[in-house]
């Protein structure tokens, strides 16, 4: 059965494991919506960073 169709077939049939409840969906929605408008807009930098560095040079990389 295709992603789509086992999603579905859970919702028809009231099992819902692979589904998230609305009041869920809305409330991470609600949380994640500024990150990105922040993001967006720039006042938040997005750091970006080499995939196995130790993180973006504005980090402060010193132990504690």
């Amino acid at each position: 059965m295709r992603p789509y169709g086992e999603i579905l077939d859970e919702i028809l049939s009231g099992t819902m494991l692979l589904g998230v409840r609305g009041d869920m969906a809305e409330e991470s929605w609600r949380i994640l919506e500024p990150v990105l408008e922040a993001w967006a807009d720039g006042s938040v930098p997005l750091d970006t960073y080499t995939a196995g560095s130790c993180g973006p040079t504005s980090w402060n990389h010193t132990a504690s």
